[in-house]
């Protein structure tokens, strides 16, 4: 029930973009607290999960699940307190899998713990994707038209609103 209440959760999620405590908030779902973790930290470590996914060739094995309910299974099943219910013997038998891959990520990366691995894909993901709200320009040292200029020939590009 609380796989499939995330899955469903994390569909309307990325349909509307609704906040994901107010989606959790009007769920049905008694562990509130239980649904909102697991939630926030599948979309938290979104990046990590999918490469094992795609390096364990999961969902080429398991027909039946898709993309999405296979980063929350992945997800309880390395970093949380294991896969219970119907999915529990579908991951027993791709369990050797899912730890070779992890290992493999691991001495790529020349690390010893899945908590360092996840340290080094938050910090990549926050520094590749940061977007400044605004720009405060000292008008004592440059003009908006200079800085313009200036960011310009560092080859920055204007976007629209995010």
């Amino acid at each position: 029930m609380l796989y499939q209440e995330t899955y469903r959760l994390w569909q309307i999620h990325q349909k509307t973009n609704r906040s994901i405590r107010s989606l959790v908030a009007q769920s049905l779902y008694k562990n509130k607290p239980q649904l909102l973790a697991l939630l926030s930290k599948v979309i938290q470590h979104r990046l990590l999960l999918q490469t094992i996914i795609d390096r364990c060739q999961l969902l080429e094995r398991e027909k039946f699940l898709s993309n999405d309910l296979a980063l929350i299974l992945i997800y309880d099943q390395i970093f949380g307190p294991r896969v219970r219910g119907k999915f529990k013997g579908m991951l027993k038998r791709n369990q050797s899998s899912i730890d070779k891959c992890i290992e493999t990520l691991l001495n790529e990366k020349n690390l010893s713990s899945i908590s360092e691995l996840i340290e080094t894909t938050s910090k990549i993901k926050n520094s590749s994707n940061e977007i400044p709200r605004y720009v405060r320009i000292n008008l004592l040292k440059t003009t908006p038209k200079k800085l313009r200029l200036n960011l310009k020939q560092l080859s920055f590009k204007k976007i629209k609103n995010v």
